[in-house]
Protein backbone atom coordinates (compact mmCIF):
# COMPACT_ATOMS: atom_id res chain seq x y z
CA UNK A 1 0.00 0.00 0.00
CA UNK A 2 1.34 3.55 -1.16
CA UNK A 3 1.86 5.84 2.02
CA UNK A 4 -0.34 8.39 2.57
CA UNK A 5 0.79 11.77 1.49
CA UNK A 6 1.93 15.00 3.59
CA UNK A 7 0.66 17.96 2.70
CA UNK A 8 3.27 18.97 -0.09
CA UNK A 9 2.32 16.39 -2.23
CA UNK A 10 5.21 14.19 -0.60
CA UNK A 11 4.54 10.14 -0.03
CA UNK A 12 6.45 9.93 3.23
CA UNK A 13 6.91 6.37 3.20
CA UNK A 14 10.16 7.37 5.51
CA UNK A 15 10.80 10.57 6.70
CA UNK A 16 14.52 12.14 6.70
CA UNK A 17 17.26 9.98 6.87
CA UNK A 18 14.87 6.68 6.59
CA UNK A 19 13.16 7.99 9.89
CA UNK A 20 9.28 6.44 10.01
CA UNK A 21 7.14 9.17 10.08
CA UNK A 22 4.96 10.59 12.35
CA UNK A 23 1.21 9.49 11.86
CA UNK A 24 -1.82 11.35 12.63
CA UNK A 25 -5.04 9.42 12.25
CA UNK A 26 -7.90 11.78 11.30
CA UNK A 27 -11.62 10.79 11.15
CA UNK A 28 -13.93 12.48 8.87
CA UNK A 29 -16.81 12.82 6.52
CA UNK A 30 -16.66 14.58 3.34
CA UNK A 31 -20.09 16.32 4.06
CA UNK A 32 -19.45 17.43 7.42
CA UNK A 33 -18.82 21.16 7.71
CA UNK A 34 -16.84 21.00 10.90
CA UNK A 35 -14.81 17.93 9.17
CA UNK A 36 -14.02 20.29 6.46
CA UNK A 37 -12.84 23.30 8.60
CA UNK A 38 -10.34 20.83 10.80
CA UNK A 39 -8.69 18.76 7.88
CA UNK A 40 -7.63 22.14 6.50
CA UNK A 41 -6.38 23.61 10.53
CA UNK A 42 -4.88 20.13 10.69
CA UNK A 43 -3.00 20.38 7.41
CA UNK A 44 -1.97 24.31 8.33
CA UNK A 45 -0.50 22.77 11.78
CA UNK A 46 1.50 20.52 9.61
CA UNK A 47 2.30 22.87 7.05
CA UNK A 48 3.97 25.12 10.04
CA UNK A 49 5.95 22.36 11.60
CA UNK A 50 9.54 21.85 11.89
CA UNK A 51 8.61 18.33 11.21
CA UNK A 52 6.27 18.56 8.53
CA UNK A 53 8.99 16.32 5.96
CA UNK A 54 8.33 13.92 8.56
CA UNK A 55 4.47 13.59 9.16
CA UNK A 56 2.20 11.23 7.25
CA UNK A 57 -1.47 12.40 7.39
CA UNK A 58 -3.69 9.63 6.93
CA UNK A 59 -7.66 10.27 6.39
CA UNK A 60 -10.03 7.67 8.36
CA UNK A 61 -13.64 7.40 6.85
CA UNK A 62 -16.72 8.22 9.70
CA UNK A 63 -19.76 8.02 7.48
CA UNK A 64 -22.02 10.64 10.25
CA UNK A 65 -25.27 9.50 8.58
CA UNK A 66 -25.17 5.86 7.35
CA UNK A 67 -29.55 6.15 6.86
CA UNK A 68 -29.29 9.36 4.35
CA UNK A 69 -31.07 8.48 1.17
CA UNK A 70 -29.75 8.27 -2.29
CA UNK A 71 -30.04 11.69 -4.90
CA UNK A 72 -28.72 15.61 -3.20
CA UNK A 73 -30.80 17.73 -1.33
CA UNK A 74 -30.04 20.76 -0.02
CA UNK A 75 -28.15 20.60 3.27
CA UNK A 76 -30.33 23.10 5.60
CA UNK A 77 -33.12 21.78 4.92
CA UNK A 78 -32.10 18.70 5.10
CA UNK A 79 -30.22 19.26 8.38
CA UNK A 80 -33.44 21.15 9.29
CA UNK A 81 -35.98 18.20 9.05
CA UNK A 82 -33.22 15.98 10.29
CA UNK A 83 -33.31 18.22 13.57
CA UNK A 84 -36.96 19.27 13.63
CA UNK A 85 -35.68 23.03 13.79
CA UNK A 86 -36.76 25.79 11.67
CA UNK A 87 -35.39 26.34 8.01
CA UNK A 88 -34.34 30.20 9.05
CA UNK A 89 -32.83 29.14 12.45
CA UNK A 90 -30.82 26.18 10.63
CA UNK A 91 -29.61 28.41 8.01
CA UNK A 92 -28.38 31.44 10.24
CA UNK A 93 -26.60 28.79 11.88
CA UNK A 94 -24.96 28.12 8.43
CA UNK A 95 -24.28 31.17 7.81
CA UNK A 96 -22.14 31.75 10.95
CA UNK A 97 -20.36 28.67 9.90
CA UNK A 98 -19.67 29.98 6.36
CA UNK A 99 -18.31 33.13 7.89
CA UNK A 100 -16.00 31.24 10.09
CA UNK A 101 -14.82 28.67 7.21
CA UNK A 102 -14.45 31.59 4.77
CA UNK A 103 -12.34 33.57 7.31
CA UNK A 104 -10.36 30.53 6.98
CA UNK A 105 -9.63 30.46 3.09
CA UNK A 106 -11.92 28.22 2.37
CA UNK A 107 -15.21 28.37 -0.39
CA UNK A 108 -18.12 27.88 1.61
CA UNK A 109 -21.70 27.91 0.68
CA UNK A 110 -24.52 27.95 3.03
CA UNK A 111 -27.37 26.31 0.60
CA UNK A 112 -24.82 23.88 -0.41
CA UNK A 113 -26.00 20.17 -1.47
CA UNK A 114 -25.29 17.37 0.87
CA UNK A 115 -25.78 13.66 0.35
CA UNK A 116 -25.19 9.83 0.95
CA UNK A 117 -21.06 10.50 1.58
CA UNK A 118 -20.47 6.11 1.46
CA UNK A 119 -19.05 6.21 -2.33
CA UNK A 120 -16.62 9.66 -1.86
CA UNK A 121 -15.67 7.68 1.46
CA UNK A 122 -14.93 4.71 -0.29
CA UNK A 123 -12.56 6.89 -3.04
CA UNK A 124 -10.78 8.43 -0.21
CA UNK A 125 -9.44 4.57 0.69
CA UNK A 126 -9.09 4.37 -3.04
CA UNK A 127 -6.88 7.77 -2.87
CA UNK A 128 -5.03 6.20 0.25
CA UNK A 129 -4.00 3.18 -1.94
CA UNK A 130 -2.53 5.69 -4.62
CA UNK A 131 -1.01 7.70 -2.29
CA UNK A 132 -3.10 10.86 -2.25
CA UNK A 133 -6.78 9.99 0.37
CA UNK A 134 -5.85 13.19 1.86
CA UNK A 135 -6.08 15.35 -1.49
CA UNK A 136 -8.81 13.44 -2.61
CA UNK A 137 -10.52 14.15 0.56
CA UNK A 138 -10.05 18.10 0.21
CA UNK A 139 -10.79 18.32 -2.80
CA UNK A 140 -14.56 16.38 -2.63
CA UNK A 141 -14.97 18.65 0.34
CA UNK A 142 -14.25 21.86 -1.29
CA UNK A 143 -16.54 20.50 -4.47
CA UNK A 144 -19.32 19.83 -1.69
CA UNK A 145 -19.37 22.95 0.43
CA UNK A 146 -18.56 25.18 -2.68
CA UNK A 147 -22.19 24.85 -3.91
CA UNK A 148 -21.61 22.88 -6.78
CA UNK A 149 -24.95 21.14 -7.33
CA UNK A 150 -23.05 18.30 -9.39
CA UNK A 151 -20.59 17.76 -6.39
CA UNK A 152 -21.96 13.92 -6.03
CA UNK A 153 -21.65 12.96 -9.55
CA UNK A 154 -19.68 10.57 -10.87
CA UNK A 155 -18.32 12.47 -13.48
CA UNK A 156 -16.94 14.89 -11.07
CA UNK A 157 -15.48 12.45 -8.56
CA UNK A 158 -13.49 11.15 -11.39
CA UNK A 159 -12.46 14.45 -12.52
CA UNK A 160 -11.34 15.38 -9.48
CA UNK A 161 -9.49 12.04 -8.75
CA UNK A 162 -7.84 11.70 -12.11
CA UNK A 163 -6.53 15.20 -11.19
CA UNK A 164 -4.40 14.27 -8.55
CA UNK A 165 -3.47 10.82 -10.27
CA UNK A 166 -5.58 8.62 -9.83
CA UNK A 167 -6.29 6.03 -12.93
CA UNK A 168 -9.70 6.65 -14.31
CA UNK A 169 -10.30 2.98 -14.41
CA UNK A 170 -9.92 2.19 -10.92
CA UNK A 171 -12.09 5.53 -10.05
CA UNK A 172 -14.90 3.67 -11.99
CA UNK A 173 -13.94 0.36 -10.83
CA UNK A 174 -14.90 1.19 -7.18
CA UNK A 175 -17.96 3.66 -8.20
CA UNK A 176 -19.36 0.51 -10.07
CA UNK A 177 -19.19 -2.02 -7.39
CA UNK A 178 -18.71 -1.98 -3.58
CA UNK A 179 -14.94 -2.16 -2.93
CA UNK A 180 -13.75 -0.14 0.04
CA UNK A 181 -17.32 -0.83 1.64
CA UNK A 182 -16.09 -3.39 4.49
CA UNK A 183 -12.70 -0.75 5.21
CA UNK A 184 -15.61 2.45 5.49
CA UNK A 185 -17.81 0.41 8.12
CA UNK A 186 -14.78 -0.69 9.63
CA UNK A 187 -13.22 2.70 10.06
CA UNK A 188 -16.37 3.82 11.83
CA UNK A 189 -16.47 0.82 13.59
CA UNK A 190 -13.29 1.45 14.77
CA UNK A 191 -13.66 4.89 15.93
CA UNK A 192 -17.17 3.86 17.48
CA UNK A 193 -15.03 1.61 19.91
CA UNK A 194 -13.35 4.22 20.79
CA UNK A 195 -15.63 6.54 21.77
CA UNK A 196 -16.25 8.55 19.10
CA UNK A 197 -19.73 10.35 18.80
CA UNK A 198 -18.80 13.13 16.30
CA UNK A 199 -15.86 14.37 14.11
CA UNK A 200 -13.22 15.33 13.14
CA UNK A 201 -11.24 12.76 15.64
CA UNK A 202 -7.52 13.17 15.61
CA UNK A 203 -5.25 10.88 16.75
CA UNK A 204 -1.19 11.56 16.79
CA UNK A 205 0.80 9.08 17.04
CA UNK A 206 -1.73 6.79 18.00
CA UNK A 207 -1.42 8.30 21.70
CA UNK A 208 -3.00 11.29 21.64
CA UNK A 209 -6.69 12.84 21.34
CA UNK A 210 -8.00 16.00 19.54
CA UNK A 211 -11.75 15.87 19.15
CA UNK A 212 -13.71 18.35 16.75
CA UNK A 213 -12.42 21.05 14.86
CA UNK A 214 -9.37 22.25 17.07
CA UNK A 215 -7.38 25.81 16.65
CA UNK A 216 -4.57 25.15 14.45
CA UNK A 217 -2.43 25.97 17.45
CA UNK A 218 -3.86 23.28 19.30
CA UNK A 219 -3.24 21.17 16.54
CA UNK A 220 0.30 22.38 16.47
CA UNK A 221 1.16 21.91 20.36
CA UNK A 222 -0.15 18.05 19.66
CA UNK A 223 2.27 17.59 16.98
CA UNK A 224 5.05 18.70 19.47
CA UNK A 225 3.89 16.54 22.00
CA UNK A 226 3.76 13.67 19.86
CA UNK A 227 7.14 14.26 18.14
CA UNK A 228 8.76 14.27 21.68
CA UNK A 229 7.04 11.56 22.95
CA UNK A 230 8.04 9.16 19.92
CA UNK A 231 11.37 10.53 19.61
CA UNK A 232 12.20 9.87 23.37
CA UNK A 233 10.46 6.56 23.38
CA UNK A 234 12.33 5.68 19.96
Amino acid sequence: MAAEQSPDGRAPSEGRAGRAPLVIDVWADVVCPWCYIGVHRIARAVALSMHAADIELRPRSFQLEPEAPAGVMNAVEFLAHAAGENVDRVRAKGERLARQARAEGLVYETDHVTGNSFDMLRLVHLGRRHGVGWRYLQSMQAAVFGGGPEAFEPDTLLRLGVAIGIPAARIREVLNGDRYADEVRGDRQEAIDRGVTGVPFAVFAGDEVVPGAASVERYAGAIDRSWSRVRTCG
